[in-house]
């Protein structure tokens, strides 16, 4: 079963600057937002289709299907990182998404987005998947209302995908300095108590060595 993180945030709050310190021999990044490029000086010489490491993918389906390619335990692979960088792209302009600009079928949308995860968390053990997309802010009229994971409708929003996942981070960007939250406050952020701080750095070399200590018992 692999490990899936959740990061969700607002436009330009570090969600995709967090993978800078990733193994590039070991990563592999699913564009889905197709920006083809990454936030970071010189990425070029680490990450590129030429490289068999960064593909920019939109369409649900086919996320899928590179999910259970590189997370098939039955076959030699030397990813041990897996990111699906800019879910919501995928979610409005992939296969629900038609010419005159409604779906298909929210049902259906909502059973993939579903399916993401469910293929990620039934991946290979030594495999992390992190799933990056955008936040939907509460009503700050509503006190019962929190910030969670932006999605494309009321029956999508109830997948809840948050539950589903033990490590939730919000990228947050405030006064110049970029960090993720890992506790609830006023959200759906959440991770394993003892296990980070409530603020952690933007870094996600450093979570992903940092759960693996806690996992451990180190």
């Amino acid at each position: 079963m692999a490990r899936v993180i959740l990061v969700y945030g607002q436009p330009a709050s570090g969600k995709t600057f967090a993978l800078r310190n990733l193994d590039p021999e070991t990563t592999c990044i699913i564009d889905a937002d197709t920006k083809r490029a990454l936030p970071w000086r010189g990425w070029k010489k680490s990450f590129g289709s030429d490289k068999k490491n960064f593909y920019p993918l939109d369409d649900i389906p086919t996320i899928i299907n590179w999910i259970d390619k590189i997370g098939n335990p039955d076959k030699q692979s030397k990813i041990r990182t897996l990111v699906i960088d800019g879910l919501n792209t995928a979610m409005n302009f992939g296969k629900y998404f038609n010419a005159d600009r409604s779906y298909q079928g929210w049902a259906d949308l909502g059973k993939s987005i579903l399916q993401i995860v469910r293929h990620a968390k039934a991946a290979r053990e030594n495999l992390d998947v992190i799933i990056n997309a955008h936040v939907e802010v509460a009503d700050p009229n509503n006190p019962n209302a929190i910030d969670r994971i932006k999605t494309p409708g009321k029956m999508v929003s109830d997948v809840g995908i948050e539950s589903l996942l033990l490590y939730v981070f919000y990228a947050k960007a405030v006064d110049g300095k970029y960090f993720f939250e890992t506790q609830p406050n006023r959200s759906s952020a959440r991770s394993p108590e003892g296990c980070f701080d409530e603020q952690i750095p933007n870094d996600m070399k450093f979570i992903i060595d940092t759960i693996n200590a806690y996992e451990q018992g180190d």
